[in-house]
């Protein structure tokens, strides 16, 4: 790869890390307009692949038929076909004499395939999609021109598979923080570090306090309930949790009586990540 490559990917990158693009849809676009740029050719396309049915999906396209395309779905054929198939990253300067070629898209839109450059983007052993792009402006492509495309190419594959993954540990922590409030006993955790991150709404109400110990350390509730810190800071410490055990509390002067199990908090990657304790107020069963 060229000096001026490496110039004009390091700009890509500082482009691409601005924020601009805040939707995958967004991203593909702005990236397929971009190195279009960069490389000059005449048109572009994502295709979004769906690999279970293998079939490859016009998702964001630019050029003279591009806005036509988006949407239209076809089976693994064709040179971006090849490229889904194989993962691997194909030049083609003449595409009317490789046998991976189909006119199939030319003949219905009339436009002239001359020259193919297709990448794959993968990521996560994961693949996302084929990126194609058609028609140097001069001359044939370059090697280099798909040695940019790739590395593009895939540190935006890269970047849109954490995001996924972001966004799924989000919602199974929104899940499982509504599943944790709704809980008819009351529930408080805290973290490997002893940080309380759960105090859920029964909690309070049985302890009848606030929300004032949330993000504060277990110990903070030990005039509380000094049990409650005990049976966290065993499961913290020794990994030794309980099940169906009683203690006795006052709380506003009344003597309570708690029912309660401890458990370990496991992040969705099945480690663990904290303790917490499930309790009911069992004073008049």
């Amino acid at each position: 790869m060229s000096r001026d490559h490496f110039a004009l990917l390091y700009a890509l990158f500082e482009d691409f890390s601005s924020g601009q693009a805040k939707t995958e849809d967004e991203l593909w676009d702005h990236l397929i307009r971009k190195t279009s740029s960069v490389i000059g050719c005449h048109a572009a396309t994502y295709f979004e692949a769906d690999e279970a049915k293998r079939t490859l999906t016009f998702r964001k396209s630019i050029g003279p038929v591009g806005a036509d395309l988006t949407g239209v779905s076809f089976g693994y054929q064709g040179i971006a076909g090849w490229c889904a198939e194989n993962r691997k990253p194909i030049l083609v300067n003449d595409a009317e004499t490789d046998p991976r070629f189909t006119g199939k898209v030319d003949h219905s839109t009339r436009f002239k395939t001359k020259s193919v450059l297709a990448v794959p983007a993968v990521s996560g052993g994961k693949l996302l999609g084929v990126v194609e792009f058609l028609n140097p402006a001069e001359g044939a492509f370059l090697a280099a021109d798909l040695e940019l495309a790739a590395m593009i190419v895939y540190c935006a594959a890269r970047d849109i598979y954490i995001s996924r993954l972001e966004t799924t540990v989000r919602q199974l922590n929104l899940k499982g923080e509504s599943t944790i409030n709704n809980l008819s006993g009351g529930f408080i955790g805290a973290d490997m570090d002893g940080k309380i991150i759960f105090f859920n709404p029964k909690a309070r109400e049985i302890f009848e306090v606030g929300e004032e110990y949330l993000d504060k350390n277990i110990i903070s509730i030990f005039q509380l309930s000094p049990d409650i810190v005990g049976a966290i800071g065993d499961v913290l410490k020794q990994g030794r949790t309980v099940r169906r055990q009683e203690f006795k509390c006052s709380i506003n002067g009344k003597v309570k009586v708690i029912g309660y199990s401890s458990i370990n908090i496991k992040g969705v990657d099945g480690k663990v990540s904290g303790a917490g304790v499930i309790f009911q107020d069992i004073t008049n069963i």
